[in-house]
């Protein structure tokens, strides 16, 4: 197996008896995709969707007339999907999907032996022809899961966040997620993007900090460039307003509050991107 998909299966593996623990997570994800469901016989796309233990799929199911829930781990996907058989039927796995294309590519790199540039150029430029096997345009709601921080997790386990090139590989992936979620959306539709922005592990205050403390605590965070490279939601923000194409196919872009995501051990700082597709 890819050194990329083996990390995803090793972490969804960490994470499957989490049920209890990503309540709170859960519901305010679930409560953002029904919140953008209004249209009548909506379809919904969750990129990253794992095991699933964010997904209260029973309402999803009744707001949704079809769900495509997308991971590269095949087994957790399909195995969350049957720990909530109410939903057998009306939901679809599509498991073993490399979002990013380069899963590959990537996989044969290690940080002690820098890629060259002509490895890199070729990795781009993959990525930017990477296609997801979804109907473009086809489902009312297409979100990201908390995914996009572990896509630019394997460039730093692979590439190495010192390779002069990193921020060159990051900012394309980064750049190619959001498209890909604009393009799965139909016009009218929202996009949705998830993300964790910074841990426990650098900000302890997460554990003690009330609802109200949590935007100062995680913008002050920001300020102090204490959080995870690539997912700061101002900039992500900035560039689905501002950015060609991105402000020519979205309007309404809003950011929401952080909340506690409880992973166990650890606890993350999560916040929401929505958008309208014009």
């Amino acid at each position: 197996m890819e050194r990329i998909s083996q990390l995803q299966v090793t972490r969804n593996a960490e994470t499957r008896d989490g049920w209890s623990c990503f309540a709170a997570h859960r519901e305010r994800v679930t409560q953002l995709l029904l919140d953008a469901a209004s249209a009548t016989a909506a379809k919904l796309c969750v990129l990253g969707a794992g095991n699933c233990n964010d997904l209260a799929l029973d309402r999803l199911a009744d707001a949704f007339a079809h769900i495509d829930l997308v991971d590269i781990d095949d087994e957790a996907i399909t195995a969350g999907i049957t720990r909530q058989p109410t939903v057998m039927g009306r939901v679809m796995a599509r498991g073993g999907v490399d979002v990013t294309g380069v899963a590959s590519l990537l996989s044969e790199w290690v940080p002690e032996v820098p890629a060259a540039d002509e490895q890199i150029d070729v990795c781009l430029a993959c990525a930017q022809q990477a296609v997801l096997p979804l109907t473009a345009g086809g489902y009312s709601v297409a979100a990201s899961s908390c995914l996009l921080s572990q896509l630019i997790e394997s460039i730093s386990l692979t590439l190495g966040a010192e390779h002069p090139r990193f921020l060159d590989l990051l900012t394309c992936l980064r750049r190619e997620h959001l498209r890909q979620l604009v393009d799965l959306t139909m016009p009218g539709g929202t996009v949705v993007l998830i993300t964790d922005v910074v841990s426990s592990l650098t900000v302890p205050e997460l554990a003690t900090a009330s609802t109200s403390e949590l935007p100062m605590l995680v913008g002050r965070a920001i300020a102090e460039r204490n959080f995870f490279t690539g997912v700061n939601p101002f900039v992500i923000k900035r560039m689905l307003e501002t950015d060609v194409p991105f402000a020519t196919q979205l309007t309404d872009v809003r950011l929401s509050n952080p909340w506690v995501w409880d992973l166990g051990p650890r606890l993350y700082a999560v916040c929401a991107l929505t958008a309208k597709r014009v």
